[in-house]
């Protein structure tokens, strides 16, 4: 088969502001010690303790069209939580977050997949939430199914699917969408090394037709690799902007300085 992929290049020029984040703050109400039984909730009247968790705290950034960032940083640093801000998934507590162009988002293993649907329901409902028509996905679908690797399970439940089929399948029906914008958490981590090679390659192709890349990793070889921009985001603030090689290298003395400690 031949792979085919719409026009990705981006409608408004490089160099103009695609993404302008200011002083974005996202705070989380965290509940913790709930009832046990019917009883201690109606002597408590229903009530229970609660906290905030601030995922980000008052960072600002822009991201002009065709930069590709890479988005660093420890478990709970507020890199997942930007990335559902940047695809409307979560709104903000405070601050401003503007993204121009067509997003593209790919959050989670499940790529927005119903374990319970076929392959194809699927596809035609994620196609539609990532502004594809259904005519559309029905045109790519023999390519879209190529480039995930994967043959007869158009009719199969999504459950049968392995999860590193399901992040393939998410994978290159999103690259199919013809996005402007294209964000993407860890998920490929999870994928084996032929296909990440494959994806790897693909996103170079994308990024270098004008569409935006901003990506989550704790794989710092594709940082190296695919990124011209690093944030290195820590407890909810940006610790470091700027090349890669050097917010790898702060990044990386960093963590062996904590390990040593």
């Amino acid at each position: 088969m031949h792979t085919q992929f719409g026009q990705a290049k981006a409608a408004i020029p490089p160099g103009k502001t695609a993404i302008q984040v200011r002083q974005l703050r996202k705070v989380f109400t965290s509940y913790f010690d709930r009832p046990g039984t019917l009883k201690e909730t109606i002597l408590r009247l229903g009530r229970a303790k609660a906290a905030q968790v601030v995922a980000l705290n008052g960072i600002s950034f822009d991201v002009s069209f065709g930069e590709s960032v890479a988005i660093i940083g420890p478990n709970g640093s507020g890199k997942t939580t930007l990335l559902a801000i940047l695809a409307g998934v979560y709104k903000p507590t405070s601050g401003e977050c503007v993204v121009r162009g067509k997003v593209v988002a790919m959050l989670g293993v499940a790529g927005g997949f119903h374990p319970e649907l076929t392959v194809l329901d699927n596809l035609l409902f994620v196609g539609v939430t990532m502004g594809m028509s259904i005519s559309e996905v029905n045109e790519k679908l023999e390519s879209i199914l190529d480039f995930a690797e994967l043959d007869r399970v158009l009719n199969a439940p999504i459950r049968t699917l392995s999860t590193g089929m399901c992040i393939r399948l998410g994978f290159s029906l999103g690259i199919h969408a013809s996005p402007q914008i294209l964000l993407i958490d860890e998920q490929l981590q999870a994928t084996d090394e032929h296909f990440q090679s494959k994806a790897l390659s693909k996103l170079r192709e994308l990024n270098e037709n004008g569409v935006t890349l901003i990506f989550v990793t704790h794989y710092l070889p594709w940082v190296q690799t695919l990124a011209s921009r690093v944030i290195w985001l820590e407890h909810g603030v940006i610790r470091m902007d700027g090349v890669p090689r050097d917010v790898v290298d702060a990044y990386l003395k960093a963590s062996h300085s904590l390990m040593g400690a």
